[in-house]
Order: structure tokens, then sequence, then C-alpha cells
């Protein structure tokens, strides 16, 4: 009788599961799985959106890209460059912000509020105020450079020279979710460390070199994971500053852009793209596993 009973139970709860679990399940199959799929099969194809007719092509959109397409290398480059010089400015501001946040001072949350506020607005309409400061003839930045006595300011965006450097200067101020997950480490930190590191005459660097960070370091091993994979990933920022088109030159010209490019503009080619998107997925994964293997070298993990 009892176990009939757990039976019947187990059933019901089983049919709960699969009732709720199916709708995430078929989510994930539709949007992911599925785009997955079909993305291998397209790369290995010449697909284009006019041509009805396919053809199967196995390895050749991956030779052209690795091999004779200019701009699949210079695209992966500054896609590169970007990724990491803007990275090293994202990882150092956040965590200098919420070292300052950290501290116990009146109106702390308010502060906190306006820091994070502006990360909350579309990432397009960021760019555009980005684009609008930077502009060199109308441009606020400009005008304040000029009031300093500056003759010539900058070009910005407007000459190849400086187009990836202006993007990569207003990429570091995009600093909010990693100053969120530094702050969360530092408070987490038993205030009575501090203490006892003042009490034994350490200065504050030596308190945070060997206190703040060896139990922040699993967060910082987190943060540097998704500042690499944003950083290779940026696409907004990049299209609204080269007019989706890498303008001026190609010198904003960034892989996502490319890819992007290549699918939706003529001659739609569906095929090479998605080539493209596997490689892409190739050099992120392989980035992410160097970062994995360089955490045994800073991550501390037993935090006690």
């Amino acid at each position: 009788m009892k176990h009939s009973k757990f039976r019947k139970m187990f059933r019901q709860e089983y049919r709960f599961f699969l009732i709720f679990s199916g709708i995430a399940l078929l989510g994930f199959s539709l949007f992911y799985i599925y785009p997955i799929i079909r993305t291998l099969m397209l790369s290995f194809t010449n697909k284009t959106i006019f041509d009805p007719t396919v053809e199967y092509v196995g390895l050749e959109n991956y030779i052209y890209a690795l091999t004779n397409d200019p701009l699949f290398h210079q695209s992966m480059i500054q896609s590169l460059i970007f990724a990491f010089a803007s990275g090293v400015m994202v990882l150092v501001t956040s965590l200098l912000l919420a070292v300052l946040l950290n501290s116990k001072v009146k109106f702390i949350g308010i502060f906190r509020t306006i820091y994070f506020i502006p990360f909350i607005i579309p990432s397009f309409a960021v760019g555009a105020v980005y684009k609008n400061l930077f502009n060199p003839n109308t441009g606020l930045i400009n005008q304040i450079l000029e009031w300093f006595g500056v003759v010539d300011p900058p070009l910005w965006y407007i000459a190849p020279s400086s187009a990836l450097i202006t993007m990569i200067v207003i990429s570091s101020f995009g600093f909010g979710v990693k100053m969120l997950v530094f702050l969360a480490a530092l408070q987490g930190i038993d205030p009575a460390l501090y203490e006892v590191a003042q009490m034994e005459g350490a200065s504050k660097w030596r308190s945070f070199r060997f206190i703040t960070l060896p139990l922040i370091s699993p967060m910082l091993f987190f943060n540097i994971i998704l500042i690499t994979i944003d950083g290779l990933k940026a696409f907004s920022l990049a299209f609204v500053m080269g007019n989706g088109q890498g303008w001026p030159s190609n010198s904003t010209l960034l892989f996502p852009i490319y890819m992007f490019m290549t699918a939706f503009n003529m001659p739609f080619r569906l095929g090479y793209a998605a080539a493209m998107a596997w490689l892409f997925f190739l050099m992120i994964l392989g980035l992410t596993g160097v970062n994995f293997l360089a955490s045994r070298f800073y991550v501390e993990k037993d935090v006690t």
C-alpha cells in the first residue's frame, strides 16, 4: 500500500517536472541548440539569401578565411587588440571603484547607484552619446580641450589612426557589472583581518596585496573571463562608431562587425559567415582555456 502511494506521488512529481522543465528545454532547443546545429551545417555550404541552390563545399569556407581573406585577419587582430587593451582598463577601473565604494562613508548607497545607473541604458544609445561627445567639430571633449589651450585637438573616431584607440577609451567606462562583482567580493572579507594587519604595522598596500587580492582572486578570475568574452564579441559600440561598416578605412572593423557585414550585406554569404562564427567560437574557447590554465598562478583556492 505504501509502495503504491509512493509511486503515485513520484509519478505526479515527475509529471510536474516534465511540464515545467519541458518549457525551458523547448526554448533552449529552439533558440540555442537548433541555431548552433544550423550554423555548423551552413558553414560547410555556399548558402546565400537570394540563391535557392545550396552546394556542399566542405572546408572551403574555413580555408579561405584562414589563408585568403585579409579582412578576416585584420578584423581578428583588431578584435584581439581591442579586447586586451579595453579589458585591462576595465579590470583596473572596476577594481579601484569597487575599493572606493566599499568605504564606509555617508551616502555610499547613493554613490553606488549613480555609478551603476549608466549601465542599464541600451548600449546603442550609449554609443550614440559617446559619438556626439567625441565629435571632432561639435563634441564636448574637444571643446574642453580647446578651453585648456589645445590648438589641434584629436580627430578621435574620424581618423583611421585614432578610431580604434577612441573605442578602447570609451569601452574602459564599461565597468558596471564587474565593479559589482568586485564589490560583493570585498564585502565578504572579514574586517578583523585588516584590523590585525594594522596592529602588525602593515601598510594599506601590503594589506591589499596579501589580504584583499588573495581573498577576491576567485572573483578576479571570473571577471577576467567576462571581460575577455565581452571584449571579443563587442558589437554595439563598433557598429555605432563605424556606421556598421568599419569606417573609416576599416579601422573600427572588429570581427563581429565583419561577420555581420558578410552575412547581411550583399551578396549575403551566410555559409561563409557561419564558418567565421565557428572560427570565432574556437578562438574564444581557446582563450578561455588559457585563462583557466593561468588562473592556477593567481587564484587562491583556500580562502580560509
